[in-house]
């Protein structure tokens, strides 16, 4: 197992103490990239030509006006991926983490990314609805069939997010554990980890143990062999990296 823990492009000067005092702890950082961030880049080469750190990618999405399902939002997403793509090659990353959109289809997806062709892109399932608008917005990658759909007409990897597929389970009353099953079929390459509410369709981001997902069944059916990013840790937190090493011990172990 590979555990990897997130970080924002922004964030390097918050967390620079913490992620040299805790280098031992964790494999890679999973970086997510906004879409006006250049600036940063040249800091985290230096990072990482300095302590020898590896690098996936995790595309901006709906929240930075980025949305790959809607016509409306190519130009912006393309400017968007250009900064993705450049701090994708400069950090030699693993792969970059693509989230559908919103509303929209799969065909334009499909078509949008053809164009904009993310560096070894890996798509993302995501919940069925839309946090902050979950009675009008639904989000593209939030069923098995879509995600099969992206993959299959564009030949891409699959980054499996647990509490994501546990959410769209809820929303279309699918039975959780089953679901996520549906989604193993699909060989993910790699998986996003955080702790949530069981029955609820919002997806929260607790860190583990702060919700009540039963991790001793989910764990099991898991591939230790991958990629295990820890999304514990959101772009409001400020209290340090101490309690995402929890996370990774309890990683460790399982």
């Amino acid at each position: 197992m590979r555990v990897g823990i997130k970080q924002f492009s922004d964030q390097l000067e918050q967390y620079r103490e913490d992620l040299i005092k805790y280098k031992d702890k964790y494999d890679y950082i999973e970086l997510y990239v906004y879409p006006d961030a250049i600036e940063y880049l040249k800091s985290w080469c230096d990072f990482k030509a300095q302590f020898d750190v590896d690098f996936t990618i995790h595309a901006p999405h709906f929240s930075q006006h980025v949305n790959l399902a809607d016509e409306s939002y190519f130009e912006d997403n393309k400017k968007a991926y250009k900064t993705v793509n450049t701090y994708a090659k400069e950090l030699d990353a693993e792969y970059t983490v693509v989230h559908g959109g919103m509303d929209g289809s799969v065909e334009e997806i499909v078509r949008q990314i053809e164009i904009i062709n993310p560096y070894k892109m890996r798509i993302e399932n995501k919940p069925y609805v839309a946090p902050r608008k979950p009675d009008s917005m639904v989000c593209r990658g939030a069923t098995v069939e879509e995600i099969k759909y992206i993959m299959n007409n564009y030949g891409c990897g699959f980054n499996l997010d647990i509490g994501h597929a546990f959410c769209s389970a809820v929303s279309q009353g699918i039975e959780q554990i089953e679901y996520v099953k549906q989604f193993l079929e699909l060989k993910p390459e790699s998986y996003h980890i955080s702790d949530g509410e069981y029955d609820n369709r919002i997806d929260i981001h607790y860190h583990l143990g702060d919700g009540d997902y039963n991790w001793t069944n989910i764990f099991p059916l898991l591939d230790k062999n991958l990629n295990w990013t820890l999304e514990t840790i959101t772009k409001k937190e400020n209290k340090g990296l101490s309690r995402v090493v929890k996370d990774i011990e309890i990683l460790r172990v399982c």
